[in-house]
């Protein structure tokens, strides 16, 4: 799609350039996406170019992070992109897949401290989301993410890079056309891959939430791990209460109602399940909660790595005059068949407030 400059005489279409014609480097399209991420469509934060990894002894052009807390790996061509790019990318996601909060806060804090001593990864990570205007800050590294940048991309990769986002990995592939006037260089980023839909199309096309929630959030959502236990905790749900669901039509959550109204809401993801239960004001303290569990209180005032290091938790928030939310977030080792945790299900069930 070419770009049209408006001048007194009319449209004026600009020539169209090259990345190898204007002596274009892979580095120079790296200095601009460093210097403005959002060259790529989506708020980023980088945390390394030409990053080591140790695995493979290879470098990644470009590693940052997004909003949802998911590690972006970054590759660019000047040229054609070409099968091995995509293959390169997985590689390198699979080995960052592996990082821990540390490797991240080591990683940023060598690109981003310019060696200031008081360099702080916790409050740049939260600072960031909370520009980008997320309200909770999400776990890190929980999926990894790939982005492909060249200046054209061939059928073959098209069609790899398609294959593998409908097996949910998340793979986008950007086109960069070059133009000129005079001696200003403009470029143009446009999304291939995924196919941009038209809102028309979507109106009819309900996303894959609503049309198999089940499936969406069993195995889009959940590890292996948390589907066995969201499967388990409703099972025992079920059994123990005259309840209408689980409905799966929601995006981040699958909801359990009473009377028509929302009881409980479990927010899936892979590495923790979110346990929202509403109940009347003022019949829950977190402290004995946790205590009863044998889990601990959720600090909303604790730092990122703080957060990411807690074990199964508790947190009890006013929600109305009449009602709280008390929120579980439930690890691994949680135990859903121990005596305490049922005893909380009935008191919790027998607290809803409708």
């Amino acid at each position: 799609m070419p770009i049209w400059k408006i001048t007194e005489k009319g449209p004026h279409k600009l020539p169209e350039t090259t990345a190898k014609k204007e002596k274009l480097l892979e580095e120079t399209l790296e200095d601009w996406i460093v210097a403005d991420p959002f060259i790529l469509g989506e708020p980023l934060l980088v945390i390394g170019r030409q990053v080591l990894i140790q695995d493979t002894k290879d470098k990644l052009d470009i590693l940052a992070l997004d909003m949802q807390g998911n590690s972006v790996v970054v590759e660019l061509k000047r040229g054609h992109l070409k099968d091995p790019v995509d293959i390169q990318a997985l590689r390198y996601a699979s080995c960052i897949a592996k990082w821990r909060f540390e490797d991240f806060e080591n990683q940023a804090r060598n690109f981003l401290s310019k060696g200031d001593p008081d360099f702080n990864f916790n409050e740049l990570f939260e600072s960031f989301c909370e520009v980008a205007g997320v309200e909770e800050i999400p776990n890190l590294n929980q999926d990894q993410r790939i982005i492909i940048v060249g200046t054209a991309v061939r059928d073959k990769l098209g069609s790899v890079a398609l294959w593998l986002r409908q097996h949910s990995v998340d793979i986008t592939a950007i086109e960069v056309q070059a133009f000129k006037e005079g001696e200003t260089i403009l470029i143009q980023p446009t999304v291939i891959v995924p196919l941009q839909v038209s809102k028309f199309t979507e109106t009819v096309r309900p996303p894959p939430w609503v049309t198999d929630g089940k499936t969406w959030h069993l195995e889009k959502r959940c590890s292996s791990k948390t589907r066995e236990m969201f499967i388990m905790l409703d099972k025992i749900l079920q059994e123990k209460f005259d309840i209408d669901g689980p409905r799966w039509n929601q995006k981040f959550y699958v909801a359990y109602r009473v009377k028509n109204y929302t009881w409980l809401a479990v927010g899936t993801t892979p590495s923790i399940l979110y346990l929202d239960f509403i109940v009347k004001a003022g019949k829950f303290d977190a402290a004995d909660i946790a205590n009863k569990l044998g889990i601990v209180k959720f600090d909303k005032e604790e730092s990122l790595s703080g957060k990411l290091g807690l074990p199964s938790s508790v947190l009890v928030q006013k929600r109305t005059e009449n009602s709280d939310l008390v929120q579980i977030r439930i690890k691994q080792d949680f135990n859903l068949e121990s005596h305490q945790f049922l005893s909380f299900l009935d008191e919790a069930y027998k607290a809803f407030p409708k």
